[in-house]
């Protein structure tokens, strides 16, 4: 008895405290986060600190900016942190919770939206920066809507390290760039895998105002989570949601005119003539032009008649009005239980030439439903009908032609009838009245997704966003009539009109679903990620051929000639189911684990080797949080040490090349038409993923809470390579594909930043990315390609294959001690070096002479402020590569695809008895020995360009209030000012290899508005 009465009195003492844990248990803390203006702020990152323990617990924000802090110890004193993405730290100091107060807290949180600090988007969820074990870069869309552009890919140059961003072309609707992650990879297509809120699409079917940032996943740890898709890199692209308690109206827009950075400068008739004569005479033939029509030309001076034409091809062809415009309005609106975010867009982007544009037209609807703490939805609708129209006769073809007729060529005779151009090809009047092409291609999405939060640290969804998207695209080519200056009809071009039609229809099916556990153990912090995803795609399309048109004022099918009409069609559809997983552990804040795993099945390969596994491992070492580095804080900000290791995979190989496929088609035998089939290409089935391991280490530093640098080393090998290897000529198959080749990525990538202080009148920051890879093809299994860019072992991918120039043949005595070249040799052609020693300049003495993959790109993107006032530039540019033009408007008097070729202005600078030193070889009509490919067409591709240069003014809120208003900022811009480079005179330096038939790249002065209701 008397052991039972001690032990009541024991359990009545310590009775209190056991209540008192039982109330530790349940006290917990209801906050929310919103900005200066009350807007909730959805997926912000909140940590709670015992200032006496230092033990530190992490929190997420729902979609409405709410939050719940647990468990919680009355009356001890903590520390609330709220950070997001774009916004300056807020804290909570010494909060104290108490079971009988509400524990309630609401955190404003100020813009600060050059930061893009703390929380990282990654594969399927998000990330603390500071736990990233990858190598991750994020780029915020505020910097992208500071550049007018019509295709978002292009507004990523110069973004983030590492990643090379080549713009060909200013083309209204084919201004996109190419967008390469770590250089190239593959013989085949390098494009990154780009996702737009978890789904596969186009980064240029998005608008830049709608998104909210773009995560670039660079190494294999942080991209084989995609696994077979991510060889190549993966973007992630956030769209913005709806965050406002309150009905928000935002509306912005900018006006522009474009004009061509530059063109070649093309001598006018006279100087033609005098040229091509002096060309007839050099190859021992009797000038072209006669005395008396060159001195009518001297009598007429600069101007132009029907009898002594002396047309500028540019500036009469070039008759566009380049302007641009963009509107985009948004709605934001809701309530606890409802966000909604409903965006529509116009872009509308006039050409250099006539009937050439570019119009999109977008309407966007986000929404995210809390029916409960545990249950939520997500459903976002999107339509985008984007409109290419061009001439009929390619803007490719328009640009060749006015750059290589003549001058002494009529465009228009003085009666208004069309001129002859040459032998009828006429860019004027192909672009006036030869007929319009029309592309539609518009596309409609949905984006629907269950949340189900059955624990705090427990998150199951599931998704599933269909796509459905069409494509119209007709080409209506006019025939033009041109004649001679007396009325006489001369060439038709085309002979006949005629209109091609495609029309394709495409069905993408994306189900996915996820579980996420997210908890701390104490030091210990695990988020573990495991889900699966079926995507399946089919396409079906039809194309359809007319011509002699007699109405040519009905451009349908139907009303041309059934005599020479053609059709065609098929379709094609493919598979994709994976499963995926990652772990993240982190301990003590300082030590980071990331292992990522996926395992994906393709119906493009035969059975056997439909799957592949592609596993990635990460790790970093927060070493600025060690106790021995306590005393560096002062300086040493932050501190991170990562090393990766993973093996991704790429499917886009083709649709089914494991697969013996036969060819349909339709033939005339005798006098009817049979189907037939054939056997063409030799199948094989053992064909599999392209397969890349890639190895990283890096580095990430904040010192003084100004500065931030980020480096990393990498070695990427891509292996299995399709390659057309050599079969036996008896099998009378082409060759199969086959995995054999090796590529090898070899590069390094700095990332420098400076932020000022944020409560100073005066900000500023900027960021500079420089970047190196070297791209070398490791194995070809023996094949040497010839052409003008070739893939051989020992070089980089593309490089440029020619002779090796010597300098020009000074005397006779020269040519003729020399190895035999190219037809009749006389000084001044090119002498060109002869490699084996065999006499003969040919075939066999052709070497590696440049490569064109970009390297050392770089960038400085800068941004200031100043009571209102703001200020932002970016300059970018490359290091080092190579170029090469060759064709009409580049070598003189070449003609290309049947258009008689002219000089430009800096060829006159030739070689003559008088001027050995010349800068071209001398003119020789006819003659192809200075035509080859060689070092002497080669230029140096590098370069430094004004990108962007923004000046804007934000009117103060106190003002604003009185008209109703918000938000009013007022802004102009310019982009592409100017280039700094050594290559071609008249040609981007952004230009790909080959002709200099390309739209050019255009400078864009534009001035808008933003503003907020």
């Amino acid at each position: 008895m008397k052991h039972i009465l001690i032990k009541l009195m024991l359990v009545g003492l310590l009775f209190p405290y056991f209540s008192v844990g039982f109330a530790q248990s349940n006290l917990k803390v209801n906050g929310k986060i919103v900005d200066s203006e009350g807007n909730t702020l959805p997926g912000a990152t909140i940590d709670l600190i015992h200032e006496k323990t230092s033990k530190k617990h992490h929190f997420v924000a729902d979609n409405n900016g709410l939050f719940v802090l647990a468990p919680l110890v009355a009356g001890e004193n903590y520390t609330i942190y709220a950070h997001h993405l774009g916004y300056d730290t807020d804290s909570v100091q010494h909060f104290v919770a108490t079971a009988t107060s509400k524990n309630t807290v609401l955190i404003r949180l100020k813009s600060n939206s050059g930061m893009m600090d703390e929380v990282v988007v990654v594969g399927y969820g998000t990330q603390k920066k500071v736990n990233l074990t990858g190598a991750v870069s994020a780029v915020s869309g505020d910097d992208l809507n500071n550049r007018p552009a019509g295709q978002t890919s292009s507004a990523l140059q110069g973004m983030a390290s590492g990643v090379t961003v080549t713009q060909r072309s200013g083309k209204p609707g084919a201004d996109g760039a190419d967008i390469r992650i770590r250089g190239i990879g593959t013989l085949g297509n390098a494009a990154p895998l780009v996702l737009i809120d978890g789904i596969e699409g186009s980064i240029n079917n998005i608008d830049p105002n709608l998104i909210e940032n773009i995560s670039i996943l660079k190494d294999a740890a942080s991209s084989s989570i995609y696994g077979s898709r991510a060889a190549n890199g993966v973007i992630l692209v956030t769209t913005k949601r709806g965050s406002s308690d309150k009905v928000a109206i935002a509306y912005n827009n900018y006006f522009g005119w474009q004009s061509a950075t530059n063109m070649p400068k093309i001598v006018n008739a006279l100087d033609h003539m005098l040229l091509t004569n002096e060309a007839y005479t050099n190859v021992g033939a009797s000038p072209l032009y006669p005395e008396d029509i060159i001195a009518a030309y001297r009598d007429q001076g600069n101007g132009s008649s029907d009898e002594y034409p002396n047309t500028d091809w540019q500036k009469e062809s070039l008759q566009g009005n380049g302007f641009q415009q963009s509107h985009f309005l948004t709605v934001n609106a809701g309530t606890n239980k409802v966000k909604m975010l409903t965006s529509v867009g116009y872009f509308d982007q006039k050409g250099l030439t006539l009937n050439s544009s570019f119009k999109r037209y977008t309407i966007r609807n986000n929404v995210d439903v809390k029916f409960s703490d545990q249950l939520a939805v997500k459903f976002d609708f999107q339509y985008v009908n984007p409109i290419v129209t061009s001439p009929s006769a390619s803007i490719e073809e328009l640009f060749q032609w006015m750059s290589s007729i003549p001058a002494n060529q009529s465009f228009r005779n003085s009666n208004g009838t069309w001129g002859l151009g040459w032998n009828g090809n006429n860019p004027v009047s192909a672009a006036a009245d030869g007929g319009v092409a029309t592309n539609k291609s518009p596309f409609g999405s949905i984006n629907a997704s269950l949340i189900y939060k059955p624990k705090e640290w427990l998150t199951a969804e599931v998704n599933y966003a269909p796509k459905y998207a069409t494509q119209v695209n007709k080409n209506f080519r006019k025939a033009v009539q041109s004649y001679f200056p007396d009325g006489t009809p001369s060439f038709s071009v085309p002979v006949r009109t005629a209109l091609t039609q495609y029309n394709s229809q495409e069905l993408f099916n994306n189900m996915r679903a996820t579980l996420t556990l997210n908890k701390d153990f104490g030091p210990h912090q695990l988020k573990a990620l495991v889900g699966g995803s079926r995507e399946d795609y089919k396409i079906d399309y039809t194309q359809g051929f007319r011509d002699t048109y007699v109405l040519p004022d009905y451009e349908v099918l139907n009303a041309g000639s059934a005599l020479n009409q053609s059709a065609t069609g098929s379709a094609s559809e493919w598979a994709l189911q994976s499963l995926f997983s990652r772990i993240n552990y982190v301990f003590k804040d300082r030590y980071l684990l990331e292992l990522n795993a996926r395992y994906d099945g393709s119906s493009r390969f035969a059975k056997g080797n439909r799957y592949g596994f592609f596993p990635s491992a990460s790790a970093g070492w927060r070493f600025s949080e060690e106790g021995f580095l306590a005393a560096s804080k002062g300086w040493l900000t932050e501190g991170k040490i990562r090393a990766s290791w993973g093996k991704l995979g790429n499917q886009n190989i083709g649709t089914y090349p494991a697969v013996a496929s036969l060819n349909l088609g339709s033939y005339t035998l005798g006098n009817g038409i049979v189907n037939t089939a054939a056997l063409n290409d030799m199948s094989n089935p053992d064909i599999t993923w392209e397969s890349t391991e890639e190895k990283n280490i890096g580095i990430d530093l904040t010192l003084f809470k100004h500065w931030t640098i980020t480096a990393d080393l990498y070695n990427r090998k891509t292996s299995d390579i399709l390659l057309q290897l050599d079969i036996p000529l008896i099998i009378g198959l082409n060759k199969p594909y086959q995995n054999a080749g090796l590529v090898e990525n070899k590069g390094w990538e700095l990332s420098m930043g400076y932020r000022s202080d944020p409560g100073k009148a005066f900000k500023y920051n900027f960021t500079f990315n420089l970047s190196d890879v070297k791209n070398k093809v490791l194995d070809m299994r023996g094949i040497n390609q010839t052409g003008l860019t070739v893939n051989r072992e020992g070089h980089p991918i593309n490089s440029i294959f020619g002779y090796v120039s010597e300098g020009f043949f000074q005397t006779a005595d020269e040519v003729k001690a020399h190895a035999t070249q190219f037809g009749t040799l006389a000084p001044g052609d090119l002498k060109y070096s002869d490699q084996n020693g065999d006499g003969v300049v040919n075939e066999s003495d052709k070497v590696i002479i440049g490569s064109t993959i970009p390297r050392y790109t770089y960038s400085l993107n800068s941004n200031f402020s100043f009571k209102g006032f703001d200020l932002s530039f970016l300059l970018q540019g490359v290091g080092k590569a190579d170029g090469y033009l060759y064709g009409a408007g580049i070598q003189p008097f070449t003609t290309t695809g049947a258009i008689g070729g002219t000089i430009r202005e800096d060829n006159k600078d030739r070689w003559t008895p008088d001027n050995t030193t010349a800068k071209y070889p001398r003119l020789a009509f006819g003659q192809n020995n200075n035509q080859q490919s060689s070092q002497f067409w080669m230029k140096n591709a590098a370069y430094l360009r004004l990108k962007n240069l923004q000046l804007g003014y934000t009117f103060q809120a106190d003002l604003l209030k009185s008209i109703g208003l918000n938000r009013l900022r007022v802004f102009v811009n310019g982009s592409n000012l100017f280039s700094v480079d050594k290559f071609w005179d008249g040609y981007d330096v952004e230009a790909p290899v080959g002709y200099g038939n390309f739209y050019p790249q255009v400078k864009v002065y534009s001035f808008g508005l933003d503003i907020t209701l």
